[in-house]
């Protein structure tokens, strides 16, 4: 049901001039590899990133495959940009390469890598069954580093690129009752500035999007109760405006974004002048299920 736009149609992006005058980062035109790109953040990013003009080149888990599909499909009729699929499981062993090579034998080049796929389970550590804790270290933690050191070579020859990992504002303390999901966006974050520091000076920039707990079907499935005490003072926020917020941040050049002053005074801020031990008996009382 794809539809094939004409060469060179572009939907218009009013602020492309502009933002370009202004250092911005230029997506039109430019090839962008998503991953988790068939529902939640993931897919609202990759709407975002068509209105900006930008192919895309989009990930999903091999059971998504119609549902990445049809949203391929509606992308390339709304904004006549170039879109490709690639259902393949970035838990299994060559996920990560597969999906890197195909991407780039279908785009030419990849300039824009987004790094979004993720799994997430609710519960006490030592009651999630460690085969699902080995999966989620594969999508949540090892795909972005293996894409990201797949991808980043390319970029640096070419003196241009960037990364956008979506991380999570669970990256700057541990998360009570999801602690390997916590981790992992922990060494994402750690990771994504240090080789930022790395790259400095070569066309290449590594960002991460960090947002709250958001209202998407990676919640949902994996467990997250809504009668909780966080839950109950913050609420969940929307994929779309992460998205649209995520977006405008990345073309800025923003390094790390969290969504919300609110939301990055508590998670960069607040905790510094707590210790540790305070840090995690506040973590555990508020995301603890209440009766």
């Amino acid at each position: 049901m794809h539809s094939h736009p004409a060469k060179g149609r572009l939907a218009p992006c009013p602020a492309t001039s502009w933002a370009t005058r202004m250092g911005k980062f230029d997506l039109s035109g430019k090839n962008v590899l998503i991953t988790g790109a068939s529902s939640g953040i993931g897919k609202e990013l990759s709407r975002c990133f068509a209105a900006e003009g930008a192919n895309l080149y989009m990930g999903c888990r091999p059971s998504e495959k119609d549902q990445l599909e049809g949203w391929a499909a509606e992308v390339e009729q709304a904004y006549g940009v170039k879109t490709a699929t690639f259902p393949i499981d970035l838990a299994s062993d060559r996920g990560p390469e597969e999906l890197h090579e195909a991407a780039r034998k279908a785009a030419g080049k990849i300039d824009v890598l987004v790094n979004n796929a993720g799994i997430f389970r609710y519960g006490s550590f030592h009651e999630i069954p460690l085969d699902y804790h080995d999966c989620l270290v594969r999508v949540n933690l090892m795909a972005y580093y293996k894409l990201m050191r797949l991808a980043i070579p390319h970029m640096v020859e070419a003196r241009e690129g960037r990364v956008l990992n979506v991380v999570s504002a669970a990256a700057f303390q541990p998360t009570v009752y999801h602690a390997i999901y916590g981790a992992a966006k922990s060494f994402v974050q750690s990771l994504s500035e240090a080789v930022n520091q790395e790259v400095r000076g070569t066309g290449v920039k590594i960002c991460t999007l960090n947002p709250p707990y958001t209202d998407t079907a990676l919640l949902r499935d994996g467990g997250f109760p809504t009668n909780i005490w966080w839950l109950k003072v913050s609420g969940l926020c929307d994929a779309g405006t992460i998205a649209r917020k995520g977006t405008r941040a990345f073309k800025a050049g923003k390094e790390v974004y969290i969504p919300g002053f609110i939301n990055a005074f508590l998670h960069t801020i607040l905790i510094r002048f707590f210790p540790r031990r305070v840090v995690n008996a506040i973590s555990c009382w508020s995301l603890r299920v209440r009766a």
